[in-house]
């Protein structure tokens, strides 16, 4: 079975860049001796989405960072000309359900959706977000990309965190799971992990508490 998780950074306000995209206010949190999980999560990741915006980010900032790892761009635009993009990205409209069965059928057990916040909040409405590995840095920024995008188009849903851990630069990374029937179980009104929560065959989340 294939699990979406949406991992991002955002500041307390929500929003995952600049109105220009910018990602300078993230250097702040760069020499804190952390990578803040990065690393442990990307040795779990078999493949990437991202949108096009997104993935000019990408490109800006030097040498494709995911290897030959499957990787695809949510576009209307048509592909970069020049050779830009590794020949294994692929390139077009999928729709999140096609991706996720594009990605089972691969044999894919985890895919890191990259952003941005309109794509993630496509995948949230059409229910292909599993987890959200959130970073929240302490920075305001007013205005930017929203966290989900068009936050007015998505429902309510219940979100069940299974890890939290807190630094000293006051940046928090949290680890929580879409509530469904099957993961609140007997235990739904717990916001925390309930003891009675049941998972899907193969997406058992990994506990893990700050001391």
């Amino acid at each position: 079975m294939t699990e979406i998780v949406y991992y991002v950074a955002a500041s307390l306000d929500g929003f995952i860049a600049g109105p220009q995209d910018e990602l300078d206010w993230l250097q702040a949190f760069d020499g804190a001796g952390t990578d803040y999980g990065l690393a442990d999560f990307m040795g779990t990741v078999d493949a990437v989405a991202m949108g096009r915006r997104t993935c000019e980010v990408v490109q800006s900032l030097g040498a494709w960072p995911y290897g030959e790892r499957p990787t695809w761009v949510l576009s209307r635009q048509p592909r970069p000309d020049g050779g830009a993009l590794p020949a294994h990205v692929g390139w077009g409209p999928l729709s999140p359900d096609a991706l996720l069965a594009q990605w089972q059928g691969q044999g894919v057990r985890r895919g890191w959706l990259l952003g941005g916040g309109d794509v993630a909040g496509q995948f949230l409405r059409a229910g292909c977000v599993h987890r959200l590995m959130l970073a929240t840095m302490p920075v305001t920024l007013g205005a930017g990309v929203p966290l989900w995008g068009q936050a007015g188009a998505l429902q309510r849903e219940r979100w069940v965190q299974w890890s939290y851990r807190c630094y000293d630069n006051g940046v928090v990374t949290r680890e929580l799971w879409r509530a469904t029937p099957d993961t609140l179980g007997d235990g739904g009104g717990d916001e925390r992990a309930s003891a009675g929560a049941t998972f899907p065959e193969g997406l058992a989340p990994s506990v893990r508490r700050a001391a």
